[in-house]
């Protein structure tokens, strides 16, 4: 099988130099990213603020566990899944003996209907074959019983066109998305911009079709 977006970003992240340099410097490198890391998380809350309290949910990718305490907070109990070891090991030392468990997101090693809900946060965007975004999306509906949380970089904004006009992926259409979800068995139950004109990221409550 030749060589996917996929494979390419699971490579980028297999030495601990390269999750470190991630978790200590992604959101902290300028006022801009620590505003996205900030409205990323209210969005995220907010989702799990609807579920009821004890509800079990997988995140995925769960990096260095950024998104744990806000589990924990909304009263869920936590599973973080990644691939990268380096990252699971670094979520272990910031939030000790949590569910940690090294996943591929294509053949999640979870049964049908394992947790109440799932997010997915900033893993969808790296995708670019529509065939691999689908399956994804079907294996995350696979081992849910309720909602799904997850992002995707749009390309009609300022962010996108910048990176089009540059000859950078620019994102995906909100139509492209919609036909992602919808092969993948699901709908859209919620659609929110972190900010429509300036920015990439939009999150997806989705539900089954």
């Amino acid at each position: 099988m030749p060589d996917t977006s996929y494979d390419r970003f699971r490579k980028a992240w297999e030495s601990r130099e390269a999750a470190t340099a991630y978790q200590e410097q992604r959101f902290s490198r300028s006022r801009r990213w620590h505003r996205i890391a900030r409205q990323e998380e209210g969005i995220v809350s907010r989702f799990l603020s609807s579920l009821p309290r004890g509800a079990r949910g997988l995140d995925i990718p769960c990096g260095a566990g950024r998104l744990a305490s806000l589990f924990q907070d909304a009263g869920i109990h936590y599973v973080g899944a990644d691939f990268s070891l380096p990252m699971l090991q670094l979520a272990r030392e910031s939030f000790g003996p949590i569910p940690l468990v090294e996943a591929d997101a294509l053949k999640l090693p979870f049964l049908e209907g394992a947790f109440d809900a799932l997010t997915s946060v900033r893993l969808l965007h790296r995708i670019r074959e529509q065939v691999v975004r689908v399956a994804m999306l079907r294996e995350m509906a696979r081992v849910i019983r309720g909602p799904i949380l997850v992002s995707y970089y749009a390309r009609w904004n300022l962010r996108g066109i910048q990176r089009w006009l540059q000859g950078k992926y620019p994102g995906l259409g909100l139509r492209e998305i919609q036909q992602d979800i919808e092969q993948a068995g699901l709908r859209i139950t919620r659609a929110t911009p972190l900010c429509r004109w300036t920015e990439q990221q939009w999150f997806f409550r989705l539900d089954r079709g």
